[in-house]
């Protein structure tokens, strides 16, 4: 008796497995490139005004080439030695994270290093906890971000 309960929780827990996998659409090899208008293929219900600012938020973002999103701050400072130190954080991050962009702004009289474009602050947050070794005082800030480049998938 043992043997048929768990012999038939098995079969049950493989055949709603493969309903799982019939839940999510078979995978289109076009990638429509204006990925910004994801809401217009959603059906939500809402007040046309709120399209409306979304469309609006999309095509500022395509002018601007920026979006909303999160960096680390490593460094911000002023004073003599502010644009030495300022360039020595950035070389020293950008030696051991090559692929991660680093910006040094200036907005007088300090200057700034950030580092990243991440859309969302938990990835930032990621990659704040895999520097805090070496930059124990980097934290998240909001800033608008390079907009990532979108991959055309096709074979």
């Amino acid at each position: 008796m043992k043997y048929l309960i768990i012999l038939l929780f098995s079969i049950l827990s493989f055949s709603g497995l493969g309903a799982l996998n019939n839940l999510h659409p078979p995978f289109n090899e076009e990638v429509n490139a204006d990925s910004l208008k994801i809401w217009e293929k959603l059906n939500i219900k809402c007040d046309a005004k709120i399209n409306d600012l979304l469309a609006q938020q999309a095509e500022q973002a395509k002018k601007s080439g920026t979006t909303s999103g999160y960096r680390l701050q490593l460094y911000f400072g002023s004073g003599e030695n502010a644009h030495n130190k300022a360039l020595k954080i950035k070389t020293e991050f950008l030696a051991v994270n090559p692929e991660v962009k680093a910006y040094l702004l200036f907005k007088s009289p300090d200057f700034i290093v950030r580092v990243g474009n991440w859309r969302t602050k938990s990835e930032a947050l990621k990659m704040r906890k895999s520097l805090t070794i070496r930059f124990p005082n980097a934290f998240i800030v909001a800033d608008d971000i390079v907009l990532p480049e979108l991959n055309n998938h096709t074979n």
